[in-house]
C-alpha cells in the first residue's frame, strides 16, 4: 500500500539532524557590517598590501557564522585572514592571556587592532572560559577564528589539532570552517625578525556541520587543512608594466638601449646615467651589472664625442645646469683630466666635464682614461647599492612596478631641484 503522498515527504535522518543542530544553535540575531569590522579590515588589508597581500581561493559565504579553523605559523595568521574575510563574517578572535595582555603594547594591538579576547591556553576550566567570552558574540551572528594547534609552528608542519574547535561548534549550533594559510610564515616567521616580502594565499575549505564525534570534526578539518597546504604556491605576482619593461629590455636590445642612455647623458640628455639601472636595469635583475657595464661604455663614448666637438667649436644643449657649474668644472680641469674625478662628488653633470676639456683641448686618450675610472667607479657603487636592495625588496618591485617608477622618479626630481639650488647660490 502506498504511504500518502503527505508522509512521502517527511524528513530524514540527516534532514533531522541538521535541523536539530539549527534548533539548538546560539545564534539569535542576523548578520551586519559594523564599522569596527570595516574598520578593522580595511586597516589590515592596506598594512599587508606591500608585503604581497593576500589572495582568497575558495568561497568564503557572508552568511556565516563558522568556528573557522586555520593552520598557525605567524603572527600575521590573524591579519591575513581578518584581510580576506568578508566584512559581514566579522571574524571574532581570541588571543594567549599569557602572551597578548600581559604587556600594555601588546594588549592595545589585541583589543583595539585584532579585536581578540583573551583566554586560557590550557589548565582547569579553560573550555569553559573560552565558550562563556565568545556566546554572546557568536549569538550575534560573528564568526570565531581558532588556531587549534594552540601555538605557532617552527617548522611549518602542521601540528596535532586540539578539540576546542569542534567543541564550540557542537556547543554553538554552527559549522567548522577549515582554512589554510600559505605564505603567512615567510612573511613573519616564528622567530624571523622583520617582516618581508611574501604573498599570502588564504585557501578556503568545505564547511564541516557540527557534531557530538568532536573528535571526528577536528581530523576532518585537519585533513581538509592539509589537502589545501599540498597544493604548490601561485607565483608571485607580476605588474603588466614591469612585464612589458622587462621584455623591451631583453637580450642585446637591452644592452643598446642603456648604451644609448649612458652616451645620450654624456652629451646633452638631462637624467643621470645611474637612473637607466634604478627604471630600466631592475626589470633585468641577473644583467644589472652587465647593463651597468653598457652605460659605463656609452657614457665614456659620449665624453669623448662631447671633447671632439667642443674642440671643434660645437656647443651642445646642457639643460638643468647653472653657470656656478661651469665655473666649478673650470677650477677641477686646471690640474689636467684627472680633475675628472670630481664629477663624482660634486653632482656636476659631466656633459660639462666634456665640454670644458674639449675647448681646453686636454688631451684624448687621458680624458678617456679619468672619465672611463670615474664613469665605472660611480656606475660600480650604484649598481652595488640595487644589487644588495634588490635581494629583499626585488618581488615587491616587480608587483607594483608603477608606483615604484612614479615614487623614484619623484624621489630623483626633488633631489635634482635640490643640487640645482645648490648651485644657484
Amino acid at each position: 500500500m502506498p504511504l500518502p503522498s503527505s508522509l512521502s515527504t517527511l524528513p530524514g535522518a540527516s534532514e533531522i539532524g541538521r535541523a536539530g543542530s539549527r534548533l539548538r544553535s546560539v545564534v539569535r540575531t542576523p548578520a551586519k557590517v559594523t564599522w569596527r569590522a570595516v574598520a578593522r579590515q580595511k586597516f589590515w588589508t592596506a598594512v599587508i598590501a606591500p608585503f604581497g597581500g593576500v589572495r582568497v581561493e575558495g568561497e568564503f559565504d557572508s552568511t556565516g557564522p563558522y568556528v573557522v579553523v586555520a593552520n598557525h605559523g605567524s603572527h600575521a595568521d590573524t591579519i591575513a585572514l581578518m584581510s580576506a574575510s568578508p566584512t559581514m563574517m566579522r571574524v571574532v578572535t581570541v588571543a594567549a592571556q599569557d602572551y597578548w595582555f600581559v604587556k600594555r603594547s601588546r594588549r592595545l594591538v589585541a583589543r583595539g587592532l585584532l579585536g581578540a579576547y583573551p583566554v586560557s591556553r590550557d589548565g582547569e576550566g579553560a573550555y569553559e572560559e573560552l565558550r562563556g567570552v565568545l556566546e554572546d558574540r557568536v549569538a550575534e551572528s560573528m564568526s570565531v577564528l581558532i588556531f587549534p594547534e594552540g601555538t605557532r609552528s617552527v617548522d611549518g608542519e602542521l601540528g596535532r589539532f586540539h578539540s576546542g574547535a569542534a567543541r564550540l561548534a557542537r556547543d554553538f549550533g554552527i559549522p567548522v570552517l577549515p582554512v589554510a594559510l600559505v605564505g603567512s610564515r615567510e612573511l613573519m616567521p616564528k622567530k624571523g625578525g622583520m617582516p618581508r616580502y611574501s604573498p599570502v594565499e588564504v585557501r578556503v575549505g568545505e564547511p564541516i556541520p557540527p557534531s557530538d564525534d568532536v573528535v571526528a570534526v577536528s581530523e576532518e578539518a585537519r585533513a581538509q587543512i592539509t589537502g589545501l597546504l599540498s597544493v604548490p604556491r601561485r607565483p608571485y605576482p607580476v605588474s603588466d608594466i614591469h612585464t612589458i619593461a622587462a621584455q623591451a629590455m631583453s637580450g642585446a636590445r637591452g644592452d643598446a638601449v642603456m648604451f644609448a642612455w649612458g652616451m645620450a647623458e654624456a652629451l646633452s640628455f638631462p637624467v643621470m646615467a645611474e637612473m637607466s639601472q634604478v627604471w630600466l636595469g631592475i626589470t633585468q635583475p641577473g644583467l644589472l651589472w652587465r647593463r651597468g657595464a653598457a652605460v659605463v661604455a656609452g657614457s665614456v663614448s659620449g665624453v669623448l664625442l662631447g671633447h671632439v666637438l667642443a674642440a671643434r667649436g660645437a656647443r651642445l644643449p646642457a639643460p638643468w645646469t647653472r653657470p656656478a657649474m661651469r665655473g666649478a668644472t673650470a677650477r677641477y680641469l686646471d690640474r689636467g683630466p684627472r680633475g675628472y674625478w670630481m664629477q663624482a662628488l660634486t653632482g656636476i653633470p659631466v656633459k660639462l666635464f666634456a665640454a670644458e676639456s674639449g675647448r681646453r683641448g686636454l688631451p684624448l686618450g687621458r680624458v678617456a682614461l679619468h672619465a672611463t675610472g670615474e664613469r665605472a667607479a660611480r656606475m660600480a657603487a650604484s649598481t652595488a647599492l640595487i644589487v644588495v636592495a634588490e635581494k629583499p625588496l626585488g618581488n615587491l618591485v616587480r608587483q607594483h612596478f608603477g608606483p615604484y617608477l612614479v615614487a623614484t622618479g619623484a624621489t630623483f626630481g626633488v633631489l635634482l631641484s635640490r643640487v640645482i639650488k645648490h648651485w644657484e647660490r
